[in-house]
């Protein structure tokens, strides 16, 4: 079984937050307008369930966004080095 890492499941519930915050306000609504459940059930249920999803995925993908994050700022730096190494050669 692969490394869990709770940092990327904290950050990916983090990230998934205002989705969740919408979804659930959105089925709360419909849930108690429609006689389906009271608000907090309808909001909770559908929050729940993606904040669950996010934390999960983080959980498992830790190594690949980890990955992801320090593959793409070594390519942003490499790409600053190469292009002021480039205006140095041009300018002398």
């Amino acid at each position: 079984m692969a490394k869990r890492s709770e940092f990327w499941a904290t950050v990916s519930s983090i990230v998934a937050s205002p989705v969740a915050f919408v979804a659930g306000f959105a089925n709360g609504t419909y849930d108690a307008a429609t006689g389906n459940g009271g608000f907090e059930e309808g909001f909770n249920e559908a929050s729940s369930a993606i904040l669950g999803a996010a934390k999960e995925f983080g959980a498992e993908h830790g190594g690949t966004l980890t990955n992801g994050v320090i593959g793409g700022a070594a390519a942003t730096l490499g790409g600053r080095v190469v292009n002021e190494g480039l205006k140095r050669v041009l300018r002398s």
